[in-house]
């Protein structure tokens, strides 16, 4: 796909962030050393980690030289002592491997991006130190009205040729809770708890939750289109929302996330 558009995410970076307080507000960061965030994007909640865990330091791994670039701009504006305490690496977070090293394994709407979650969440386990924590949400929100109506409107012939069998990020990758609790077992976590929730967003109008859209779920399917056959896919599918929806005025805008929360267990010598 073409690079990621650290403007156009960010439209919407209040709703965003809302499930990454919902983790912060499960981990325990005062004796953290170690963090890694894999997908970081820009880097803020990378960089909020080093400030909510005064004695760690916090890496972000992200495959997107745009996001990257910001993430660095980002760092370059912080104080001395913080930003000794962050880094950031342009790299394909499947491609991450640890032994034993980090506190905490985050992760903030990435794993929906790529297929074969088991692989990656054994190397999120190798990463972690006995008693280590995974923090993991992913999109989940393939039954919504949006995405829906996506699927929809890209399989009707005019243009199901020029876009092909491309699916959704949350239909083609991600599974479902008591997937992922077996497969967290498998691998040898401990303390599971694996769910959904759901958030509620205000929008001034179906075509807010068009531009939302734009900035992720939307993106391979534009990636596969002419450029000059975005306007009339976007323009089709504000129609349809609007017509789905009910309204061209405010609406509230329900998105269903995955949260993966585990840690790996304690090792054979703190056991006894």
């Amino acid at each position: 796909m073409a690079d990621w558009d650290p403007e156009l995410y960010h439209r919407f970076r209040g709703y965003r962030a809302e499930p990454v307080e919902r983790i912060f507000a499960r981990l325990t960061l005062d004796g953290a050393h170690n963090i890694v965030d894999l997908g970081c994007g820009t880097g803020e909640h990378t960089v909020e980690f080093a400030r909510r865990a005064p004695a760690a330091t916090a890496l972000g791994i992200d495959s997107s030289a745009a996001m990257i670039e910001r993430a660095m701009t980002l760092r370059d504006s912080l104080d001395v002592e913080l930003k000794a305490r962050v880094a950031f690496e342009l790299g394909d977070f499947r491609d991450f491997a640890a032994d034993r090293e980090y506190d905490i394994v985050f992760s903030n709407a990435a794993f929906q991006w790529v297929s074969d979650h088991r692989a990656i969440l054994a190397q999120c386990h190798s990463a972690l130190r006995p008693g280590g924590s995974l923090a993991v949400q992913m999109p989940a929100n393939d039954r919504e009205t949006a995405q829906l109506t996506i699927h929809v409107l890209v399989n009707e012939s005019r243009w199901r040729d020029l876009i092909g069998g491309i699916r959704t990020p949350s239909d083609r990758s991600v599974q479902s809770p008591d997937d992922y609790h077996a497969m967290l077992s498998a691998i040898g976590f401990v303390d599971l708890d694996c769910h959904y929730h759901t958030f509620r967003h205000p929008m001034g109008s179906p075509a807010e939750v068009v531009e939302w859209s734009r900035a992720t779920v939307l993106r391979p399917y534009l990636d596969a289109l002419p450029a000059d056959r975005h306007g009339a896919l976007i323009d089709e599918l504000t129609r349809r929302l609007e017509l789905a929806y009910g309204t061209r005025s405010p609406l509230t805008f329900e998105f269903r996330r995955l949260f993966l929360f585990a840690r790996r267990g304690p090792g054979r010598s703190e056991a006894g």
